[in-house]
């Protein structure tokens, strides 16, 4: 009789994924997504379980995936190389899924005229002001936002013949918009982060998710390959560890429920609703300090927010959030 396939890694070899390797692909997208700041679909504001979902059907049905998955099972050769390798191709989907909406247009719209502009500078995928502070600075959405609300946006107008979409300002207004931005803000911030607020102004789009992650967007190279690196994961569990220790119990709570906005994480803290935002921001502001120049920090990011998850439903007595 033919064994039934009991791991991810033993499902893809066979040519069939199965549960296990849903319920592996389901926990990268949300690690992923989270710690990369990827908005969830277009009518949700959150990453539960319904944009959870939802990812993994667009992941299914997406002309690549069988490239993919061909490359997984033919590359990786224990779940742990799986789990690395398929971080990586998660997070490729989400920028190519992430570059359909306008806000992922957005990010390539800034991305495309600050690059065409010598008065600003890109460093470890931050953009700042040429002669400016170069240091990431803390993204505060709701201050960043009021510093642009006065500013007039300008929009092309394009022909019916134009192949292309119209931009959604034109390039001096996404200079002046991204000048404001980044002088309010006194350092450095990233496209997708100043997209963000941008959005906003120009009622596009849709808010970020409510964890302010932004600030783990750091010059993360890509994620390691598909080769076997035991002494490698536990090094990444051992970093994990070690960051997850220097949290207090507030913070690992504000990491744990991303699906929470601070208004519904306020009374689990016992705080306020914007204490709790200064708890989570202090908490990705943690991860962010501790892992920006970790080579492996996207994976040892996705380890802590585990661990977060699973400590915070312990610690609550309470599963997922609904």
């Amino acid at each position: 009789m033919r064994e039934v396939p009991v791991t991810a890694l033993e499902e893809l070899r066979a040519g069939n994924p199965g549960a296990e390797f849903i319920s592996l692909l389901g926990r990268t997208i949300r690690a992923v997504a989270v710690a990369r700041n990827f908005p969830p679909p277009d009518d949700l504001t959150v990453w539960g379980d319904e944009a959870v979902a939802r990812t993994i059907s667009d992941f299914a049905a997406d002309p690549q995936t069988p490239r993919r998955l061909l490359d997984l099972s033919m590359t990786c050769t224990t779940d742990q190389a799986l789990k690395a390798r398929l971080q990586g191709a998660v997070r490729n989907f989400l920028a190519d899924l992430g570059r359909r909406t306008p806000v992922g247009k957005l990010v390539v719209r800034i991305n495309d005229v600050l690059g065409s502009s010598d008065d600003f500078v890109r460093e470890s995928g931050h953009w700042s002001l040429n002669g400016g502070p170069h240091d990431p600075a803390e993204v505060d959405a709701d201050r960043l936002g009021e510093a642009i609300r006065p500013q007039e946006v300008v929009v092309p107008k394009w022909s019916h013949e134009a192949r292309r979409a119209a931009p959604a300002a034109d390039a001096q207004t996404v200079v002046s918009l991204c000048k404001s931005l980044l002088e309010t803000a006194g350092g450095a911030l990233t496209a997708r982060a100043m997209a963000a607020v941008i959005a906003r102004r120009l009622d596009i789009g849709q808010a970020p998710v409510s964890l302010d992650a932004a600030s783990l967007d750091p010059a993360w190279a890509g994620q390691a390959g598909g080769t076997d690196a035991t002494g490698d994961a536990a090094l990444r569990e051992s970093r994990a560890l070690e960051v997850f220790g220097l949290l207090n119990d507030r913070e690992r709570l504000a990491l744990g429920w991303p699906e929470y906005t601070v208004r519904d994480l306020a009374p689990l803290l016992g705080v306020g609703s914007s204490q709790a935002q200064v708890i989570r921001r202090r908490a990705t502001a943690v991860l962010k300090s501790e892992l920006i120049d970790d080579p492996d920090g996207e994976a040892v990011a996705g380890r802590i927010l585990e661990l977060a998850r699973t400590w915070a439903e312990e610690w609550t007595g309470r599963g997922v959030p609904a």
